[in-house]
């Protein structure tokens, strides 16, 4: 059975002080059973609620995710007393699908439900069930981007993340939000369409990234300029973000 992880990232916020990342180490053996029962199970209707309904608007917006989400299980990332004589990451946050036949999801959320930034992360995950296995700041970017909306939508409040994302002129998820946030509102029509082009990533054939260049030959040759616009003020510090775990293609004109 094939595991796919969203993405591994690193997103330290102030006040929250909130460390996300993946692919969590077991270097002092693995649990028995599947992974995802190494953490606490969240088990909250409003929880479920907020996802599903912020899932129809990811699909009213972006279209049917890649593999139909049938499933979505929950989880705290900390571990269960069972679990806790094991080396693993907590305090993480990470959409996996753990059965693409079946459309069985989980999502961890690295916060508890009463913390501001809980739905934040939710929404930011549920863009994730869209492609989970899209890896870029293109796509986390979306995802910010995403969460927003959902979170005013839905009246949440979008935790301590408005005030930082906007400021922050080095955090790689800042930028991001920045920029497609910029981008969505230029292109409202084809700015949905970015997800559907993509790239291996050159991790492996089940790792993806957004083709920008493909999306912007969409574009007439005034659009593509006002893109490359907005785009260019944050391909340096991106690029600079590149690894194992993330990709960003820079568009050839920008090269």
């Amino acid at each position: 059975m094939r595991v796919w992880f969203s993405r591994l990232s690193l997103l330290i916020l102030p006040l929250a002080a909130l460390l996300l990342y993946g692919c969590v180490g077991m270097s002092n053996g693995k649990p028995p059973g599947p992974w995802h029962e190494a953490y606490e199970p969240i088990e909250d209707a409003e929880t479920e609620a907020f996802l599903f309904q912020s899932l129809e608007k990811a699909k009213a917006q972006f279209g049917e995710p890649i593999v139909p989400v049938n499933e979505v299980l929950f989880r705290r990332s900390r571990k269960t007393e069972e679990a806790r004589q094991y080396r693993l990451g907590e305090d993480f946050s990470l959409t996996q699908c753990i059965d693409p036949t079946n459309g069985v999801f989980v999502i961890y959320i690295g916060v508890d439900p009463d913390h501001p930034n809980y739905y934040p992360l939710l929404g930011h995950e549920c863009a994730h069930l869209i492609n989970a296995k899209i890896t870029d700041w293109y796509m986390e970017g979306i995802a910010t981007v995403f969460s927003e909306q959902v979170c005013e939508e839905s009246g949440k409040e979008w935790g301590n993340w408005k005030r930082h994302f906007s400021r922050s002129r080095k955090d790689p998820y800042g930028l991001s939000y920045r920029m497609m946030k910029d981008l969505k509102a230029e292109f409202s029509v084809e700015y949905p369409q970015l997800i559907q082009y993509t790239m291996p990533n050159g991790n492996g054939s089940e790792w993806l990234h957004i083709d920008i260049d493909a999306w912007l030959n969409t574009l007439s040759i005034p659009q593509q300029d006002i893109a490359l616009d907005i785009i260019e003020p944050h391909v340096r510090v991106l690029h600079r973000q590149i690894n194992e775990q993330y990709g960003f293609s820079i568009p050839a004109a920008l090269q």
